[in-house]
Formats: structure tokens, sequence, C-alpha cells
């Protein structure tokens, strides 16, 4: 293996992020449980909004689903437990997935966030800043930092060259960036099942704009994932008679 001086950390990173993207090509698929944390903090830093929320991850068709389990350590019940049947009911129906986009929003951003190295490696400068070991891995670190105006966001990589797996991202918001604020931070890790990237910790602390830009608020999200199950679907195609007949 070449010493970390001969390492090229752009090629290890692309090597890492095309076992990404070849598994979004993959069929196999994984329902799990979403226990994440939201808490709100004014500018004063007093905390207006704290709750976690438990959820089922599953599909509905060939569309993830989010069922709703629990709400601060408590399954729900009575009309809060009718009205998640209801949505769950009407998304069996509609076959359509109907996620909490407000709850996802952020989640989705933290992709994203990582995904920007992909889309543009070499507007970053990558460089190997050492080591460190995750779960027993030997990873190499690197540092990729923007030299392009329009990104701006630093980036830590933990990348188990190895196997040419990525096991870690962290981010911090160098500039103001749409609602996210400078200063923000957040963090991927990631574990591997049969190949397959499953994301198992994601934190953002961000402050960000609500509204008409005039209120400004601390946003704090932990999601914990976890009891990962494969999920498959089967097809079976039936023959049909001419005419309507059986």
């Amino acid at each position: 293996m070449k010493g970390d001086a001969d390492a090229d950390p752009t090629a290890l990173l692309r090597a890492a992020f095309d076992v990404q993207e070849k598994a979004k090509l993959s069929k196999t698929r994984f329902t799990y449980l979403d226990l994440n944390h939201t808490q709100n903090f004014n500018e004063k830093g007093k905390k207006t909004v704290d709750y976690t929320q438990l959820f089922d991850v599953t599909y509905i068709a060939d569309l993830q689903y989010s069922r709703l389990l629990e709400v601060n350590g408590k399954a729900l019940k009575g009309k809060a437990l009718d009205a998640e049947q209801g949505r769950y009911d009407d998304a069996v129906h509609e076959r359509s997935a109907l996620d909490d986009m407000a709850r996802a929003k952020i989640q989705h951003q933290v992709m994203k966030d990582a995904g920007i190295v992909l889309g543009d490696l070499k507007s970053y400068r990558n460089t190997i800043v050492g080591h460190a070991a995750i779960d027993g891995r030997d990873c190499v670190v690197i540092d990729s930092t923007p030299i392009a105006d329009a990104h701006h966001k630093r980036f830590k990589i933990w990348l188990d060259t190895a196997k040419g797996e990525m096991l870690r991202v962290e981010f911090t918001e160098l500039a103001d960036e749409g609602d996210m604020l400078s200063g923000g931070t957040g963090r991927l890790e990631w574990v591997y099942m049969d190949g397959t990237p499953l994301v198992v910790r994601s934190h953002v602390d961000a402050n960000v704009f609500l509204g008409n830009k005039n209120t400004r608020v601390r946003v704090v999200v932990d999601h914990n994932y976890s009891n990962f199950r494969k999920f498959s679907v089967t097809t079976t195609i039936i023959p049909v008679a001419p005419d309507g007949k059986q």
C-alpha cells in the first residue's frame, strides 16, 4: 500500500463515492427505525423546542414511508394514533410516500451536503491529514477545503481505503448559505451491510433564519438509525386470457 505521502486523496475520495453511487443502483433495500431528537434555541440561548420521535421507516410499493410510533418515548394512542393510522391507510391506498417534509428537510440537506464533494471534486483542495480508527477500522482522514466561491462548506472525511468505504463525514459552514448561517456543523456516519452503505447516525447543529429572516434560531437535530432489515419486493406476472376469459 502506498504511504500517505504518495497517496492521491482525490482519487481515494472518488473511489469511495463510486461505492456509494453504485449502491444506489442496487435493488437491495433496508427498513429501519429512526429515533430523532430535535431542539431549538432562541437568540438568547433559551430552549424553545425539545422532543423526540420514533419512526418505523418502511416502503409502500417502491416509495419510502416513515410511520410514527412514539413521541417523547411514549407510544401513540387515542386521536394521535388514529390520525397516524389514517395517514398510513391513505398512503397505502394512494401508494404515496407521505413523510413529514419539515422533519426530513434537514436530514436530506445533510445528505446533499455530503454529495457536494462528489459532484465537484476539483473545486476542493483535498489533503490527507492523518489516520484514525473507527470501530477498529483504520481510516485515512481527508480534509476537503473549497477553493471555488460557489462552495461554502469544509469537509473532513474518514475513509477505509482497504475497502474503499466512507465511514464518516463532518462539515463546517464557512459562509451563509440559504437559510443556514456560517458556523453550523454536521456529521454523518455509515455502516455497510452486504456492501450497502447505511447511515446509522447524523447530527446537525446550525443557526438558521425563520420566516422573514428577522428571527434567528439555533436548530440541533440528531438521528439514530437501527434495526436494519432487508426489504425486497417480488412481482408475480399472471397471464390474462383474451376477451376476459379465465
